[in-house]
């Protein structure tokens, strides 16, 4: 396997690996209730700009 070859699987590893502990950590910071009182937030930020 040439060096190059070998470079871009070492990188797609790495980014599947990054992808993944991200989408974990996503999950575990941002429950879906904190989604419903973002969405309520946002909402009240909108009719006070109207």
């Amino acid at each position: 396997m040439d060096p190059a070859n070998k470079r871009f699987w070492w990188t797609a590893a790495g980014v599947v690996l990054l992808a993944f502990v991200t989408a974990a950590a996503f999950s575990a910071y941002l429950r879906p209730d904190m989604l419903v009182m973002f969405g309520d937030l946002m909402a009240f930020c909108a009719a006070l700009l109207r």
